[in-house]
């Protein structure tokens, strides 16, 4: 269903083939792709400046601006080819943790055939005297250390042959985390066994959310919750990573206050444009990593109005499955075919003041989410911004 956004990442000095690399690379791509976008130096530089400067702090702030356009952009599925000097070893190790795929394409020439080629000027009137400032001669650059593609475009090689090798290269697997179950989700959501009234938690919060205000729920799973929301008169966004009941809720509620969408609830650029006055998450950020809570608690913090109230439900790691199956990272867990961490009340509610909540309730008790015979210690938390 993704279509899995990549960030091609050209980087090189003035002279290197960035943008005929780039250029070529681009409609090779889109043969085969609708979702393919060209951006090198200049363009982006008309879009980020509002005056041209070639300081080495300016030249970091505008390569950081690049790397979140781009970063934009492969969140919405895109395949962006980005063909900029950008030499920051900070941008780069930014750009490789936070793009969905990324890869990194070092043009690495030698000085003379830079200067034989000097195609815009900058070489011969750095030597005159004319100009200053230029990346690689009187501004120290930090070249790439491990890049994924290390070319030496001098000439000897045709251009057709070095995209080829571009193409051959396979990114790095899209880091879904965020799915990592969701042929188990897809599954269990197909039985009867999924509850399909509102959970407690939603009915406990009911006292304090207001009819006709909008909700944002993440994880919504098999839309139970969303619907009773709904029923009282929210208006309700819902995101989820399964497919199968997403699709089925997205048909039976046509035409009413509220949408469902499949996404990455972690990151999405899309959901986390909004605004909203409640945020709800039952058991989902025991779903996602450490790292993935934090972008989530200062995403929902960017989307909340403020007064806005993030209500949230976990699993402690006072549950009597801690520890059960393979051992996956911190307090993580991979048992009875998904992922679970538990969390540490303690941890959340410094993470969610760290963001800059206020914390107006917080309990960890038995009796908040029994299901049969199991009445596990749940935490429940209402987070104000």
């Amino acid at each position: 269903m993704h279509k899995e956004g990549i960030l091609y990442w050209i980087t090189g000095l003035s002279g290197a083939g960035k943008t005929t690399i780039g250029n070529r690379l681009f409609y090779e791509l889109r043969e085969a792709n609708e979702n393919v976008i060209l951006l090198d130096g200049d363009m982006l530089k008309e879009i980020v400046d509002d005056t041209v400067s070639y300081s080495d702090k300016d030249r970091r702030n505008r390569a950081m601006k690049y790397a979140k356009i781009c970063r934009l952009l492969t969140n919405q599925d895109m395949i962006v080819i980005c063909c900029t000097i950008a030499m920051y070893d900070e941008v780069r190790n930014w750009n490789r943790r936070n793009n969905k795929r990324y890869v990194e394409i070092f043009l690495d020439v030698p000085d003379d055939v830079l200067r034989s080629r000097d195609q815009k000027g900058l070489y011969s009137g750095y030597a005159d005297g004319k100009i200053a400032n230029l990346a690689g001669a009187d501004i120290e650059v930090e070249f790439p250390k491990n890049p994924d593609l290390r070319i030496n475009n001098d000439g000897s090689e045709a251009i057709e042959a070095i995209v080829q090798k571009i193409l051959d290269f396979t990114p790095p697997s899209y880091r879904l985390d965020y799915d990592r179950d969701a042929q188990y989700w897809n599954a269990y959501y197909g039985t009867k066994n999924a509850p399909q009234e509102p959970s407690l938690f939603a009915q406990w919060i009911l006292s304090r959310i207001k009819s006709g205000k909008n909700i944002l729920d993440i994880g919504c799973g098999n839309g139970r919750d969303s619907l009773f929301f709904q029923s009282k008169g929210l208006n309700v966004t819902a995101i989820d990573a399964s497919e199968r009941v997403i699709k089925d809720l997205k048909e039976k509620t046509k035409g009413s206050n509220i949408y469902f969408i499949c996404d990455d609830f972690v990151c999405s650029s899309a959901i986390y444009a909004g605004q909203y006055d409640y945020c709800y998450s039952r058991f989902s950020l025991h779903a996602i990593n450490e790292k993935q809570e934090k972008e989530v608690l200062e995403n929902v913090y960017k989307v909340l109005k403020q007064g806005g109230e993030f209500f949230i439900e976990v699993r402690s790691v006072n549950d009597e499955l801690y520890g059960k199956g393979k051992k996956v990272g911190t307090d993580s867990y991979f048992y009875d075919g998904h992922f679970r961490r538990f969390i540490r009340k303690s941890c959340l509610l410094e993470s969610l003041r760290n963001v800059g909540f206020t914390i107006t309730y917080e309990n960890e008790a038995r009796g908040f989410a029994p299901f049969g015979e199991s009445d596990p210690p749940i935490i429940r938390i209402i987070a104000m911004k």
